[in-house]
């Protein structure tokens, strides 16, 4: 068994049903890999009974994959940004460390994929899932969301001066040396641009990289999450 240097942090709010689909097919993906990376979910506040339910099914795949780790839990929401910032301070003696949506729309081998590139690589680097055409990935994307996702992503152009064709996808890789060196502030879906800024500011390249991905119905961004982003943007720029 390789010794563990990277940290997978699943944030979750109110989506251990969606999580418990992904979990066990991520799981098996890893168990087929070469080792070397811990799981951690971190529940932001979902209702008592379904924190229950999600920590008793963790404790029972535990007994098929040791890597993957003991429930984390906040006591109220606090924000996406937030529950993965929680995950990765469990993880600041790591070489890398990531995360990935709890939904599942982010197949489980994309998601080994990306993080075998980055454990490949000697130098560091943030990398980036992005949801765009490419030869052999499938992006399948709600049509209102992908027009928000295009709208999005030119005021971030606009405002930030952030190039990358795709910020919000819910898979990123960073070394944990950045991560520990870094002051953070935004708790909530802004998280992934104040990641990318923070990279620029350091001068740590970015890496983006073409992945097929499947959206599910349920996702919590809403209408007041993505009016809130466009605001974080005005006030991050």
């Amino acid at each position: 068994m390789t010794a563990p240097d990277t940290l997978l942090v699943i944030p979750t709010y109110r989506d251990g049903a969606r999580l418990v689909e992904f979990l066990p097919g991520l799981c098996a993906e890893l168990q087929r890999g070469p080792g070397g990376v811990l799981v951690q979910v971190v529940d932001d506040g979902s209702p008592p009974n379904e924190k229950l339910q999600l920590m008793t099914e963790l404790d029972r795949m535990r007994g098929q994959h040791s890597f993957l780790q003991p429930l984390l839990a906040h006591d109220g929401n606090r924000g996406k940004g937030r529950a993965i910032r929680t995950g990765w301070a469990c993880g600041r003696h790591m070489r890398w460390l990531a995360f990935v949506d709890a939904d599942g729309s982010a197949p489980a081998r994309e998601v080994v994929a990306l993080l075998e590139r980055a454990r490949r690589t000697p130098a560091d680097a943030l990398y980036i899932a992005v949801r765009t055409a490419a030869p052999g990935k499938a992006v399948r994307r709600f049509w209102h969301r992908q027009i928000g996702s295009r709208v999005f992503n030119r005021w971030v152009r606009f405002w930030l001066r952030l190039e990358w064709p795709d910020t919000q996808c819910g898979l990123k890789v960073v070394p944990a040396s950045f991560f520990a060196g870094t002051t953070w502030h935004e708790d909530r879906y802004a998280f992934d641009l104040e990641l990318l800024m923070h990279a620029r500011a350091a001068g740590l390249p970015v890496v983006p990289q073409p992945i097929s991905w499947h959206e599910r119905a349920g996702s919590s961004l809403g209408p007041g999450a993505m009016l809130g982003l466009f605001a974080a943007v005005w006030r991050l720029r």
